[in-house]
């Protein structure tokens, strides 16, 4: 009984984890068009340092299509974490491209980064959070850095000061969603089972009843509910209390 308690659990708790997905994807991609929005106000900003104004316009117009054709045309249907790292590459890659045109390593659109490093920590955990930070880095190097520079410890300064505000806000974001994540399980955990016998409660049993009627009206099949009674069970309860009972 209390292993079927516990796959019952389990299964809620895939569903909570889809609705979860479900509000990161959202989130990802209002933090998408703010990518976009800064980009062109920069773009549009008196005394801007734009090289290549035909090259920032393509990658606008590219960045917009992917958000358009991947979020809002259903190019990638299913709600998953792969998704969600997918964004972050492109976002990445774009930011790249936007600092190349607008001054390489010295662009003021380098503290752009933030933002997939912020959702990668927010969503896809620490260690793929650490790759980002370490293509951020490679990626900022390729804008023209010199990797020459490198080589002293004065170079090597410089690009730890450039790179150090990365790491640290991916250390501390992913460190409160952990600290989130843990404490989300145990309100789940608490809100879905019944503390004496592990078993799930009445309101796990009426999302998990609600959600096989809607399957079996679906696929117009049949289902059953299979009650369990025991004799004389008030007066244990009255005798020994409910614990017991």
């Amino acid at each position: 009984m209390k292993k079927l308690g516990s796959g019952l659990v389990e299964d809620i708790g895939e569903e909570i984890d889809q609705d979860e997905l479900k509000g990161f994807a959202r989130s990802v991609a209002e933090v998408e068009w703010l990518l976009l929005i800064l980009v062109l106000l920069y773009m549009l900003a008196p005394g801007a340092l734009v090289e290549h104004r035909d090259q920032m316009i393509v990658g606008l117009v590219g960045f917009a299509i992917f958000i358009l054709a991947f979020r809002y045309l259903n190019f990638y249907r299913q709600h998953t974490r792969l998704k969600i790292a997918i964004e972050t590459l492109v976002m990445v890659g774009f930011t790249t491209a936007v600092m190349m045109p607008t001054g390489g390593p010295d662009s003021p659109l380098l503290n752009l980064y933030l933002l997939p490093i912020i959702v990668a920590a927010l969503t896809l955990g620490k260690w793929y959070t650490l790759l980002m930070v370490a293509l951020v880095s490679l990626c900022y190097v390729y804008v023209g850095f010199e990797t020459g520079d490198m080589i002293s410890i004065a170079g090597f300064s410089a690009l730890m000061a450039k790179l150090a505000p990365f790491l640290l806000v991916a250390f501390i974001t992913t460190m409160l969603s952990s600290d989130i994540h843990i404490a989300r399980n145990r309100i789940k955990a608490l809100s879905e089972t019944d503390e004496l016998t592990g078993l799930v409660n009445m309101r796990a049993f009426t999302r998990i009843q609600r959600r096989e009627h809607a399957k079996a009206e679906r696929y117009g099949r049949t289902y059953a509910i299979l009650l369990l009674d025991r004799d004389n069970l008030k007066t244990s309860n009255d005798r020994h209390g409910h614990e017991a009972g």
